[in-house]
């Protein structure tokens, strides 16, 4: 029995998701869309019902961890753009190494003021319901070549020569 190597494409014993994707015949500029969601029961009769879903799942942290950690940190994303251009980032003190909190923190004080992220409300009676919060990147194949695990947790959807294909990761 002599040594093993692993599978060039394989990380971690897992073929990447570029990989998995090239395979089924995506060319490098295609598409991949990662979406994620979350939600939670509320009470919107008071107005806090996004506040509210946002606190009950952590939503905020983990879009803050999309856009200021991996690759689309290093490609760079519409919401750190933004957030840079308004001014938002100035109150982050540099070297501090809790970025994806700061990140976080605005995102639940400042989400009314800009379409980072999608939010939608059932409303159950005239008191009590749920709402949805949902975000959505768009990123080339080719973007994700040198990335272990790209969005962990999140949705990643592209459409392929034999229909489109979504994983659930």
């Amino acid at each position: 029995m002599g040594l093993q190597m692993p599978h060039p494409f394989l990380i971690g014993g897992k073929l990447s998701l570029y990989k998995k994707i090239r395979s089924l015949g995506v060319e490098d500029d295609a598409t991949v869309t990662f979406s994620y969601e979350d939600g939670a029961e509320v009470f919107h009769f008071n107005e806090t019902h996004v506040e509210t879903a946002m606190s009950q799942t952590g939503f905020a942290t983990t879009l803050a961890e999309a856009v200021a950690d991996g690759f689309l940190y290093k490609n760079g994303n519409e919401i750190l753009d933004e957030m840079r251009e308004e001014e938002l980032l100035t109150d982050y003190d540099r070297g501090d190494e809790s970025f994806i909190e700061f990140i976080a923190e605005v995102i639940e004080n400042e989400h009314w003021n800009y379409c980072w992220f999608e939010h939608s409300t059932e409303k159950y009676d005239h008191k009590r319901g749920y709402t949805e919060l949902s975000a959505e990147f768009a990123v080339p194949l080719s973007s994700l070549k040198n990335e272990t695990y790209p969005l962990p947790g999140w949705k990643a959807s592209v459409r392929t020569p034999n229909g489109n294909l979504t994983l659930e990761r």
